[in-house]
């Protein structure tokens, strides 16, 4: 079974919006509600023997990350939750392939990475609630 390996996005700033028109919308139905953060995952299956080289590595986080800044990419989560946290992922089923994936892993390939065979994006949230 080929492993799946998990970079992470930084939300940048353009997401305080939208986040802030969702915690509106779920407070609603979850007065306890008292923040909400988010991250992108991008999920690629790697069917390599051998996991990334470093510049294999490098070329993935260089993929998934915005242009105009630094360090927006990990491989470990941005969003560490709390005894009172909620986290949650929302995505396509794995079973299922979107036309996202076929897009992203075609431009994988021209970028030599060949291992690359499916790339699916989800959404995760990071709720904070009062107990």
């Amino acid at each position: 079974m080929s492993p799946v390996l998990h970079f992470y996005v930084r939300p940048s700033g353009h997401e305080g919006a939208a986040s802030g028109h969702t915690r509106r919308k779920l407070q609603g139905k979850l007065p306890e509600l008292q923040g909400i953060e988010t991250e992108l995952c991008y999920n690629v299956n790697w069917t390599a023997e051998a996991l990334p080289s470093a510049e294999e590595m490098k070329k993935l986080m260089w993929l998934f990350g915005c242009p105009l800044l630094l360090d927006d990419v990990a491989r470990e989560s941005w969003l560490l939750s709390g005894s009172s946290d909620l986290l949650l992922e929302v995505g396509p089923r794995l079973n299922f392939s979107t036309p996202t994936s076929t897009n992203i892993v075609s431009v994988c390939h021209a970028a030599g990475l060949g291992p690359v065979d499916r790339v699916e994006t989800t959404r995760r949230y990071r709720l904070s609630v009062w107990l």
